[in-house]
């Protein structure tokens, strides 16, 4: 980020910190301005028709979820959803949850669809026992028509083995060909009268598994109000075909749908999830405990601190990402804004359907959140980077100095030395702060050193990276010494991490020197300096250099009087881990672990060169192997290491995987 797209970014978090509580002010009078409305083209029907909806909600919606509990069709996302059928007499609830950029509204309407017993003309209609199968397994059809008997039966199964059937049950049908498929039944009475039930994508065929699922889920909304409802989403890997969910204080109690939706929380309470996932290679479990707050009163203790991650970051066009809230403090209302993407806004906890991308750039996120306590947002930079076609990695260096700023050395004012080096006033570390979002890994530093002499052999810097979501530099992600003797002055020093370092967001680079003086005089003998911009005097100028003399740290404005900024260019990364893993099923388990790690290399072919890596939070390898592919998986003993957060980084040719464990005992 150049010092420009700084000061770009500053007037727009304000912007958007202004329009965050405005928005909090205002909740009361844009949830008056969202309501939602529907009419639908008959309320009274024989079993067998359908019905055609329209939206009449007002408030400028921007997303749609209809429920049609008792239909052959549960649910939609488009605005006015046609041919919903009715098979089965009854009376049914209709529901429509809308939403704009800053709110949501829900329309229940009881008993909204009266379907009157049809039992003459025949209703033809058929039910699966899974519609969501691995490749190469089968499905059992089972026949519903109704007002029977019928004379003959015409199977069609599209992708399937054998793809027709004329017997009213048909023997089990066979797909082998990853897709989605449709399937016709023909029933005729003896009479000769026909009818035709056409189910449309009612066979999803996945990829077979070659790992153990891994259960995890999201829920759209996590507070809500007493009969609200909320959606969920599956969001489990190792594709998984059968789902059984269990919703505690919720109505259903349980469902065996892959995305259960409207789902009503009617009494106040906390509430837990579990979902079960299933597939050819076993079976899993996660039950989110107290995840679903169902309050009258906004639940708040403190003011919400924002937070949120993605799905992937770095993607072709055409690529649906999905938005996880991360936020503490129990926000109450979300505000999402996606420049570039479809749906622009959103005003769910997490974005559960997805914004699709289909157009090539760099692209801002930024979500604010509020409850009673009061707001707050977050503004991530080129969160999203869009290509035209797949991309394994992106790099980049970035920089604090404006392209056209002037740098260089600057003297210390009333002593000797330099900022950004040794001086009179004993300034021992510097470090600039990045502010961040675009990049998830620093594989190096650009070091523009304007000096460097040593006068003891063995003299040295230090240089760091610490992590950027604190005031001053603490928590250091990775440090390495450097004699000054294999330093050259006025050259720019290329400084390559042995592994990447992992950052999320904000982050402080760079160095310690120490106060060498050999012949007493109260000057270093050492010199070191590294660039800075030079001192920037125009009245919204920033500072991102920070300064420790004596143990304490201070910005340079406090400390020399000047605004400015190393001119150090970290070498950032982002790293499409999620489609190299995906893709073959590359498994690091478990997570927390204790005495033992596992790699499961998954589909990658045998033989296959791995070097492997156990790295701490500072970035120093404490673990380095190098192994091929196997039938077996890859064992890692981690019994003598202490407890705390590491990390496991794979390199497989060009590819890069890197995990976070917790080790925890």
């Amino acid at each position: 980020m150049n010092y420009k797209q700084i000061i770009s970014l500053i007037s727009v978090s304000i912007l958007v910190f202004g329009a965050t509580l405005l928005s909090a002010q205002n909740t009361k009078k844009s949830k008056a301005n969202l309501d939602a409305a529907f009419v639908a083209s008959s309320y009274s029907i024989t079993a067998g028709e359908c019905v055609d909806f329209t939206d009449m909600s007002v408030g400028n919606p921007s997303f749609w979820q209809w429920s049609f509990p008792g239909a052959q069709t549960v649910s939609s996302n488009t605005q006015n959803p046609t041919g919903i059928c009715y098979y089965y007499a009854g009376v049914y609830d209709v529901i429509l949850e809308v939403q704009n950029g800053t709110d949501i509204d829900t329309e229940v309407i009881e008993g909204c669809i009266t379907v009157i017993e049809n039992t003459e003309i025949p209703i033809a209609d058929f039910f699966a026992n899974y519609t969501t199968i691995p490749a190469g397994g089968t499905v059992r059809f089972t026949d519903l028509s109704q007002n029977g008997p019928f004379a003959t039966y015409a199977w069609a199964f599209e992708g399937g083995i054998p793809n027709t059937s004329i017997k009213e049950i048909p023997i089990p049908i066979a797909y082998t060909t990853v897709g989605t498929y449709k399937v016709e039944l023909r029933v005729e009475n003896e009479e000769g009268v026909q009818d035709d039930e056409v189910k449309l994508n009612y066979i999803k065929v996945i990829p077979a598994a070659t790992i153990q699922p891994t259960a995890d889920f999201m829920a759209d909304r996590v507070y809500i109000a007493p009969g609200d409802f909320i959606n969920f989403a599956d969001m489990s890997i190792g594709n998984p075909y059968i789902w059984k969910w269990f919703f505690e204080g919720a109505e259903p109690t349980s469902s065996r749908i892959k995305d259960p939706q409207s789902v009503l929380y009617p009494m106040p309470g906390t509430y837990d999830v579990e979902l079960i996932v299933e597939s050819n290679m076993g079976i899993d479990t996660i039950r989110k405990y107290d995840y679903i707050v169902v309050a009258e009163t906004d639940p708040c203790v403190a003011r919400p601190i924002p937070g949120f991650s993605a799905s992937q970051r770095l993607i072709k066009a055409g690529t649906t990402v999905y938005f996880e809230d991360e936020s503490s403090n129990t926000p109450t209302t979300w505000n999402w804004f996606f420049p570039g993407g479809y749906p622009t806004y959103s005003a769910v906890s997490n974005v559960i359907n997805g914004v699709e991308y289909n157009t090539s750039g760099f692209f801002d996120v930024s979500l604010s959140v509020n409850n009673a306590c009061g707001s707050d947002y977050v503004y991530k930079e080129d969160y999203i980077l869009v290509f035209s076609g797949p991309i394994n990695e992106y790099c980049d260096t970035i920089s604090n100095i404006h392209p056209d700023e002037l740098t260089g050395s600057q003297p210390v004012n009333g002593t000797w030395g330099e900022i950004g080096g040794h001086n009179g006033q004993k300034s021992r570390i510097y470090a600039d702060r990045f502010d961040q979002y675009s990049f998830e890994q620093i594989d190096g530093l650009i070091i523009p050193v304007t000096v460097s002499e040593n006068a003891r052999y063995d003299s040295k810097v230090t240089f760091y990276v610490w992590n950027g979501n604190t005031m001053y530099p603490t928590e250091i992600l990775y440090e390495k010494d450097i004699f000054l003797r294999d330093i050259p002055s006025n050259f720019h020093y290329s400084l390559d991490f042995e592994t990447p370092v992992v950052v999320e967001g904000p982050f402080f680079v760079g160095y310690k020197i120490n106060y060498v003086d050999t012949d007493g005089d109260g000057i270093s003998d050492d010199e070191f300096a590294v660039s800075i911009a030079l001192n920037r005097t125009y009245s919204s100028a920033i500072n991102t250099l920070y300064v420790q003399t004596n143990n304490v740290w201070n910005t340079a404005f406090e400390r020399f009087g000047i605004k400015t900024s190393s001119a150090i260019k970290p070498v950032t990364c982002l790293v499409d881990v999620e489609t190299f893993e995906s893709e073959n099923n590359i498994e690091i388990y478990p997570n927390p672990a204790s005495n033992s790690i596992y790699i499961s290399t998954g589909d990658l072919e045998y033989g296959k060169d791995v070097h492997y890596q156990l790295i701490d939070q500072t970035g120093r390898i404490i673990l380095s192997h190098e192994t091929k592919t196997g039938f077996e998986e890859i064992n890692i003993n981690i019994s003598s290491y202490p407890t705390g957060l590491y990390f496991v980084n794979m390199i497989i040719g060009n590819n890069k995987v890197t995990k976070k464990i917790l080790i925890n005992r």
